[in-house]
């Protein structure tokens, strides 16, 4: 099978909006194509080589599309979580050149946004292909001619899922409006959202609930069918419910994050306060007379205390020290002058 169409669509970088639009309407206009069943394995692995990411995208770890990448101290670049569960099994040596890493704090881990912004353009590039051919399928009936092994390739690939087309339709959207379940629920399996609404106003439940109404009403379909969509409506309402709860327990992790923030910049500031005070550091050059009486003495502090307090010892102390320094220089020199005119 030629696979220069497809690569040449994927392979290139977009320069502008116009390419990418002028590519997707080249690729719509050979839809029957597109889909067809590859001649044999030989043209199935070119193209599934097309559509893998470049070597420096892909976590040496996990060997998947760099997500959250974050530089270690050796020098590569890796999937924060997936070096966080390096680190917290106990391996103190780098994941590619096992040689022993110079820092294995987690909190000293650096994003790298150079490959985050590469890896982000590849994800995007590959959702717009897999974007146009559920699009393909759902004009089609939900017939896929190569089985959905380009759809199962562009996911693997790390294709975004969630990306969004005409109607704001998402590749899940168009795949569950063709009726195609089995295509569905690979992207449901691949972290596709099932919360995100088209410009209708519908989620991913909604529309399955609107098919399984011109089912039931075409009244031609069998019960088994019936029942497949009964359960993938359930298990949209159970993803729909996990991503409730992820993205709650995200949003109080990171108001705790916050708050403990918070508390710890307020505890530095008061104690950086009681050091100054102590000190007689403060903006007023001036050290708490006692507990409790402030800052401005009143006339009762003064008739007890006589005046307000010097610096701290420490400062005094090294006054003396340069005092006594400069009084040995002087006698030195004084000392000179005097045996000179003595011997002159």
């Amino acid at each position: 099978m030629a696979s220069s169409p497809l690569s040449a669509r994927i392979l290139p970088i977009r320069t502008n909006q116009e390419e990418e639009d002028a590519s997707l309407t080249s690729s719509q206009s050979s839809e029957e194509s597109f889909c067809s069943p590859f001649p044999n394995d030989e043209a199935l692995d070119a193209y599934l080589e097309s559509i893998a990411p470049p070597r420096e995208l892909i976590c040496p770890i996990t060997q998947e599309l760099l997500r959250d990448p974050v530089l270690c101290s050796d020098g590569h670049t890796y999937e924060r979580s997936s070096l966080v569960t390096w680190f917290s099994m106990g391996r103190n040596r780098s994941p590619v050149t096992n040689s022993l890493l110079e820092d294995t704090s987690v909190e000293r881990l650096v994003n790298n946004l150079a490959v985050s912004g590469m890896a982000n353009m590849h994800r995007e590039k590959l959702g717009r292909v897999l974007l146009n051919i559920c699009a393909g399928v759902k004009r089609r009936g939900g017939q896929c001619g190569d089985g959905g092994v380009r759809i199962e390739g562009l996911v693997d690939a790390g294709a975004d899922v969630n990306v969004r087309g005409v109607g704001g339709n998402t590749p899940l959207h168009l795949l569950i409006q063709s009726g195609n379940i089995n295509l569905s629920i690979h992207l449901l399996n691949h972290d596709a959202n099932v919360t995100l609404t088209n410009d209708a106003g519908m989620d991913c439940i909604a529309t399955a609930e609107e098919m399984l109404l011109k089912i039931q009403s075409r009244q031609i379909d069998s019960q088994e069918s019936i029942d497949d969509w009964n359960g993938f409506i359930e298990e949209l309402k159970r993803k729909e419910a996990l991503e409730k709860a992820r993205t709650e327990a995200r949003d109080r992790a990171r108001t705790q994050a916050n708050d403990e923030h918070r508390e710890r910049q307020r505890t530095l500031a008061a104690n950086a306060r009681a050091s100054n005070s102590d000190n007689g550091t403060n903006i007023r050059g001036l050290g708490r007379l006692e507990d409790g009486i402030g800052y401005f003495p009143s006339l009762a502090a003064l008739q007890f205390q006589s005046s307000i307090p010097g610096p701290s010892p420490s400062v005094a102390q090294y006054e003396n020290r340069e005092k006594e320094r400069l009084d040995r220089i002087l006698k030195i020199v004084g000392g000179i002058v005097f045996l000179y005119f003595l011997l002159s």
